[in-house]
């Protein structure tokens, strides 16, 4: 594919919708999603926790979507799902995929680079 502005419309949209997927699923069926959080329970209750969670994750879909500021928040994606994958390496055989996911994140950013930071 010889567009690159087609190349990352489709990073974004691939990365977003993980995120915005994850947020409405966690949000309408917590219990499905309450594993994967870390055992915070004794500071923050889990069911907060996923629900603040899912908040930062829309709003992280909606700022990739929005292609403001491409290398910010394509990091911050990429950050996000470090942090997914540490908290539950137990699981690897499930977040696996996360790995293309992250490397698709610091894609986006790194298309942002000629940018100076996004648009």
């Amino acid at each position: 594919m010889n567009n690159p502005k087609t190349v990352i419309i489709l990073l974004r949209l691939s990365i977003a919708s993980v995120f915005l997927y994850a947020a409405v699923a966690a949000t309408l069926h917590p219990i499905d999603w309450i594993g994967y959080m870390p055992p915070v329970g004794k500071i923050v209750p889990l069911k907060t926790l996923l629900l603040g969670f899912s908040l930062y994750e829309f709003a992280l879909s909606v700022w990739i979507l929005s292609g403001w500021k491409g290398l910010y928040s394509g990091l911050l994606a990429a950050v996000t799902l470090v942090g997914i994958i540490v908290v539950n390496w137990g699981d690897i055989d499930i977040l696996f995929r996360d790995f293309a996911i992250f490397f698709a994140a610091l894609a986006l950013a790194a298309s942002s680079l000629k940018n100076k930071g996004g648009k």
